[in-house]
């Protein structure tokens, strides 16, 4: 039996052990942060645990001073140094060289920086949010061809209002891949100019899953792009960077449905109510201009001995023609904007979709077939084109739940 003859020199000889063990000397560990604090001199106080074990850990300042992030307690971090013993109180320990965290930490580290250097630069500016359109004929989907998402959002698309095309884009939603194929979809749409609006769609999932939105270059390919972009990334507690940047956060991508079209009964009603302000408009106004007109008619001074002196009838009577005239013109112009703008409303409604070559299809009650799964063998349909109606019924039903 070896006798140490006193506590110092056991524990000199334990930290000298240590010290020539390569594993300790140089080694890397994880764990989780408690009791963390940083002293006057600057040096880093704080253990280091899991579920079934814990270690003290000492930061000298001249390291802690090299830390990118302010550690707190509950942080899971990544730690090198080597192990020692504090040789006046026997205390096996941690000399620390440096700190990261591990994992989502690490990541949402990284998201803190780029978000602040974005937000810097004015990316997330509300000024330069582009408006969606009323009423898109055309919209552009960016998302995983397989998946509840596509199909959801076009069973929602459809029952809010039929009267639409959508396209869809493929992309990877998920992974390395994710930036790059989700910008190649941008710029396929922007190259063609042949949608409205754009919706980038997933479910939800964790920061690892969703990262690939949280990518420079697609933020500012967002930014730049000339078409609107609806952002419809995991659930409603998930933000990305893509969030901040698009002109449109919607919580889920069924949401972005609800969003990026309105009811065909929505537009009507907003179609009514905008045609009932531009006539009262127009009535406002025309009866301003009367009024006008009538006090200069009536004005006492046209029959004052020196206004007739002064000014010749010829010249009140070519005035009061030029003001009738400007009357006529002035009505002339808000008939020509009324029937201008109905129009283009006109343009909006379903008919002139069926002018393009399309149908649709109802059940005898007027109820519109969304679905494979709202017919079946014999029913009866009524088929709906430009120029009349006919009835149908159906032989056969193909579908993936028939």
């Amino acid at each position: 039996m070896y006798s140490f003859g006193s506590v110092s020199a056991l524990n000199n000889y334990a930290k000298v052990v240590l010290s020539n063990d390569e594993r300790l000397n140089s080694m890397e560990v994880t764990g989780e942060l408690s009791g963390f604090k940083v002293y006057s001199s600057g040096h880093a106080y704080f253990t280091l645990k899991d579920s079934n074990s814990e270690i003290a850990c000492v930061m000298y300042a001249s390291y802690f001073s090299r830390v990118t992030f302010a550690p707190i307690d509950g942080d899971k971090v990544v730690l090198t140094g080597a192990c020692t013993i504090y040789e006046s109180r026997g205390k096996f320990q941690i000399l620390c060289n440096t700190m990261k965290l591990a994992g989502a930490g690490d990541l949402k580290a990284q998201l803190t920086a780029l978000f602040n250097k974005l937000k810097e630069e004015g990316l997330f500016a509300a000024e330069h949010k582009k408006a969606l359109p009323v009423k898109p004929s055309r919209i552009g989907i960016i998302s995983s061809s397989s998946g509840a998402v596509i199909h959801d959002m076009l069973v929602k698309l459809n029952e809010r209002n039929p009267y639409f095309d959508a396209v869809l884009y493929p992309a990877a939603v998920q992974g390395e891949n994710c930036p790059g194929e989700v910008i190649s979809g941008i710029n396929y749409f922007q190259d063609r100019n042949n949608v409205d609006v754009i919706v980038i769609a997933r479910g939800g999932g964790s920061i690892e899953d969703l990262w690939g939105f949280n990518n420079e270059e697609l933020a500012r390919v967002v930014y730049d792009c000339r078409i609107p972009v609806i952002s419809a990334i995991g659930h409603e507690t998930d933000y990305t960077i893509l969030d901040y940047v698009a002109d449109k956060r919607s919580p889920t991508p069924t949401a972005a449905a609800e969003d990026v079209i309105k009811t065909y009964e929505e537009l009507s009603n907003t179609n009514k109510t905008i045609r009932e302000k531009l006539v009262l408009i127009m009535k406002k106004n025309l009866s301003q201009k009367r009024a006008e007109l009538d006090a200069l008619r009536s004005n006492k001074a046209l029959f004052t001995p020196e206004f007739v002196a002064a000014i010749k009838r010829n010249e009140l009577k070519n005035l009061i023609d030029s003001l009738t005239r400007n009357e006529k013109s002035l009505i002339d112009g808000y008939k020509r904007d009324l029937n201008s703008y109905i129009d283009r409303l006109g343009l909006l409604g379903p008919h002139n979709v069926l002018k393009r070559g399309y149908s649709y299809v109802t059940l005898n009650d007027g109820s519109p077939v969304v679905s494979v799964n709202s017919v079946r063998k014999d029913t009866e349909v009524n088929i709906v084109f430009n120029d009349g109606n006919a009835n149908a019924v159906i032989t056969e039903v193909f579908g993936e739940d028939k």
